[in-house]
């Protein structure tokens, strides 16, 4: 099958799962603030498809072992700078606005359902998506296509409008190509991105009262998209080309 099929069955796959979970989560009557089930429909996507394309050999690697230190760092600190710059921007210039209150005990189990819908998240997005693009075509149509996926699976998002979506759109791929640059050399190690993703939602926490402003989504739009594009131009032709790491079968 060829690839952009693969991917392609994987989008739908997500999608099934994301609703069949968004359906028990509803009859659980989870807390959706505490831990979002739905999120973890790409992880289970992803295994799904590793299941029906086992000679395709791709691993899905979670370790803490092959990256720098400073690169935890940058995958947790980088996708909070915007937020909490657009927070200081929208306070003073657009509206007051807060950071919503939660008590410590909520906030920590908050924190702890985040890491999680993040992990569940990245072992489809990056770990399986991104990382198999990246092996067949290159990173830069992996990060389009994985970002454009990714950002139109927040179908709820819908409802504030087409132009409102564009933008979220143009986040999603920035994340995308920016996690890409950040699991070079990892074997796609899915800690990363989901470190990454983690702070990303800790963001949306801080700019919850204002989430929904086209304005909001408008600047953090532009800067992953501005993001996206220096990533590309900064980086060597190495990234720009597909990588082919050897990947070990999958058992």
């Amino acid at each position: 099958m060829k690839i952009f099929r693969k991917i392609g069955l994987f989008f739908v796959i997500t999608f099934v799962f994301t609703i069949l979970l968004s359906i028990v989560q509803q009859l659980l009557g989870i807390d959706p603030t505490q831990v979002s089930l739905p999120q973890f429909g790409p992880g289970i996507a992803a295994l799904v498809m590793l299941r029906l394309f086992r000679k395709d050999q791709v691993k899905l690697t979670v370790t803490l072992k092959d990256s720098h230190p400073l690169k935890y760092l940058a995958a947790l600190v980088m996708p909070l700078v915007v937020p909490a710059i657009l927070f200081l921007v929208y306070n003073q210039f657009i509206a007051p606005i807060s950071v919503p209150s939660i008590n410590g005990p909520a906030f920590l189990v908050m924190l702890v359902g985040i890491m999680l819908g993040a992990f569940g998240e990245e072992l489809g997005w990056r770990g399986y998506a991104q990382n198999l693009l990246t092996r067949e075509r290159n990173n830069v149509v992996a990060f389009l296509v994985v970002g454009v996926l990714w950002g139109v699976w927040h179908i709820g998002n819908f409802q504030n409008g087409p132009v409102f979506m564009l933008f979220f759109v143009f986040s999603t791929i920035g994340y995308s190509a920016v996690m890409g640059w950040l699991v070079q050399g990892t074997n796609s190690n899915v800690v990363l991105p989901t470190l990454f993703h983690f702070s990303v939602n800790v963001g949306f926490f801080i700019l919850q009262n204002a989430l929904s402003d086209v304005r909001v989504a408008a600047l953090n739009g532009m800067v992953w998209m501005g993001a996206a594009v220096l990533v590309v131009l900064r980086s060597n032709k190495r990234y720009q080309s597909a990588d082919k790491p050897q990947f070990v079968p999958s058992q």
